[in-house]
């Protein structure tokens, strides 16, 4: 195992926005805002849509997008209290309850549906031929988890791989360059590794869904003790996303320019993912009584972050995941 450097993730390949954008002045109350870290991610479209479209003033909450990227930048920004809540995907969740950073997924936002993937020289055809290759993608996050959990399913490990430690952008540079045997990577590079460097796909999350599922949890604090507050939250963020899906031209225009991309790309990007409705949401968090596929990836998580030495003990699903806002919107 021969990590050669290691780089800052970056959610998506696009320059990161590191500021702070203040969002809505509505008829919550003036003295609390609820601040919410999400990097610059395609599939976060719906909190600027939700922000342009009055859709948090309207529901009488206060929000504060601030742009984080990596898992350094995200953990700092928790254990410093400078964000209430953040969107990632949820082996994050897992990951950062593991290790003393504790926080409750309250609803989906999007899951990737093909944006993911595997892509791998002529001549990989299963997965038993990554054995002694080298693959590149990015630690600490889905491309690290994406791998793992498919290396599993195979009995492989990491272990099996030479591995170089790359963000996104690079690894698909990486790829289109000769420079690695295979990438895990995420679009546009996923399609550019197979048109540019003469790859195949070997594995995405079109074949895998459920996998890689971005949400958005707050901490423990805010949830127990403002919970009519969270519920505001997701009833204003399901509220975009159903404007999206009736409205998709004018949402991608609204949305598109948060990624420094044109709309008519924008909608290209996301046709590998899906953003998660209220149905999609019920369907994944299930019931309290009858628990839906998100605790069966938290328990998956933590199996492989254990296995990873990442974490020490198990993470149990119900301890980071709550049904109540989903059930109640």
């Amino acid at each position: 195992m021969k990590p050669a450097m290691t780089r800052r993730r970056v959610l998506f390949a696009l320059p990161a926005i590191p500021v702070a954008l203040s969002l809505g002045c509505g008829k919550s109350s003036p003295e609390k805002r609820y601040r919410i870290g999400l990097g610059p991610w395609v599939g976060f479209g719906p909190f600027y849509l939700a922000q342009e479209k009055g859709y948090f003033d309207d529901s009488g909450v206060k929000i504060e997008l601030i742009v984080v990227t990596g898992i350094a930048e995200r953990n700092s920004a928790l254990k410093a209290g400078r964000i209430d809540g953040l969107a990632a995907p949820v082996d994050y969740f897992v990951l950062s309850a593991g290790n003393r950073l504790e926080m409750t997924i309250v609803m989906a936002i999007d899951e990737s549906a093909g944006g993911d993937g595997i892509v791998a020289r002529k001549g990989i055809d299963r997965f038993e031929d990554l054995r002694g290759k080298t693959v590149a993608f990015q630690r600490g996050l889905p491309s690290e988890f994406f791998i793992r959990a498919l290396l599993r399913q195979h009995g492989l490990s990491l272990d099996d791989l030479k591995y170089v430690d790359l963000e996104t952008a690079e690894a698909g540079a990486a790829f289109i360059a000769h420079k690695v045997d295979a990438a895990v990577i995420w679009e546009p590079w996923l399609t550019r590794a197979v048109e540019e460097g003469g790859g195949k796909v070997l594995a995405s999350t079109k074949e895998h869904p459920n996998l890689i599922v971005d949400c958005l949890a707050f901490t423990k604090e805010v949830v127990s003790q403002s919970p009519q507050d969270i519920q505001k939250i997701v009833k204003a963020l399901l509220r975009a996303i159903d404007f999206w899906k009736d409205n998709p031209e004018e949402a991608n225009r609204i949305m598109a320019p948060h990624f420094q991309l044109d709309p008519a790309k924008y909608a290209v990007v996301l046709s590998g993912v899906r953003f998660a409705d209220l149905v999609r949401n019920r369907q994944f968090f299930g019931r309290a009584q009858a628990p839906g596929p998100i605790f069966d990836v938290a328990r998956r998580a933590s199996e492989i972050w254990l296995d990873a030495n990442v974490i020490r003990v198990p993470v149990r699903p119900d301890a980071v995941i709550s049904t109540d806002f989903v059930e109640g919107g």
